[in-house]
């Protein structure tokens, strides 16, 4: 699997990494809008390199935030290049892409354009723009029909990240949602093999309190990610892989528990009942754990 898009993957990538799944997970680091993540898929290493600059002795990328930072332009392009080849890699093996789109405003560089990060630079550079459903869906509608042409059977998933950007006012923020929602829908209605989790909509009306929010009143807490974990799990694993994932979380605890005495027949039969569940766990991710 390939993950990419806005905080919300960050958010559910600790469980993907606890049940072991296999799957690449934000290699460009966070990113909100859908078009900036687009292009990120089909920039060439030379393309993202021109887009490079110095700020007080660091070099950063107007594509890219957090970890794209370097001491020289060239230990940043490296890190690049690296990561586009990576990805590309990633992208025509992976069974499944996952897009987790954020907001549908983006940022106008005076000289260069459409571009991901602005770094704090001057806001007389750039120019806040707003794109509509359609000129967001009929793009990505072309690229999912480019990628299937060297991967056939991917399948995508869409998903609208219900953290708030509350920069851009709330009435902003509903308007972007909203036009986000409509994209996706579009794209959903337009091809086969491509789905939606209702993620957002978990969190304003299933939840819909603020007691699920972390104390900034933007980001989802600990316990709504796990009610959408579950949700999740129960929307797309069948069920002997969601067997395996409650093992693996038992088997999680019987290793994190520490006895207080480490000798004798009670930790001898602790050890041993580890060492045997751990065997029958990595049989079963072998068997099992396919994803979704």
């Amino acid at each position: 699997m390939l993950w990419i898009g806005s905080c919300f993957v960050e958010s559910l990538a600790p469980y993907l990494l606890k049940y072991q799944y296999k799957a690449t997970l934000n290699p460009f680091g966070v990113v909100f809008h859908p078009l900036v993540l687009l292009r990120l898929l089909e920039l060439e290493p030379a393309e993202f390199h021109k887009q490079s600059f110095e700020k007080d002795g660091v070099w950063h990328n107007y594509w890219l935030g957090n970890p794209f930072h370097g001491r020289t332009r060239e230990e940043l392009n490296s890190l690049i290049t690296k990561t586009v080849q990576k990805t590309l890699a990633a992208l025509n093996k992976t069974s499944w892409l996952v897009l987790t789109w954020g907001t549908a405003f983006w940022y106008e560089h005076n000289e260069l354009g459409l571009v991901g990060k602005c770094h704090k630079q001057p806001q007389s550079n750039f120019q806040k723009r707003r794109s509509e459903p359609d000129e967001i869906s009929l793009a990505w509608i072309e690229k999912i029909k480019q990628l299937r042409q060297s991967n056939p059977d991917l399948k995508i998933l869409l998903t609208l990240s219900p953290v708030r950007h509350t920069r851009d006012g709330l009435e902003g923020n509903a308007l972007s949602k909203s036009t986000l929602r409509l994209a996706i829908q579009k794209v959903v209605d337009s091809l086969p093999g491509v789905y939606y989790f209702p993620s957002f909509e978990i969190v304003m009306d299933e939840l819909r309190d603020y007691r699920f929010f972390e104390s900034d009143l933007i980001h989802p807490n600990t316990e709504a990610i796990q009610y959408i974990w579950e949700r999740f799990s129960t929307h797309f694993f069948p069920a002997p892989e969601i067997k395996t994932n409650q093992t693996i979380q038992a088997i999680g605890q019987l290793e994190s528990h520490r006895n207080l005495v480490p000798y004798g027949k009670e930790y001898e039969n602790r050890m041993a009942e580890q060492k045997k569940r751990r065997t029958e766990l990595d049989a079963l991710i072998h068997s099992e754990l396919t994803g979704f």
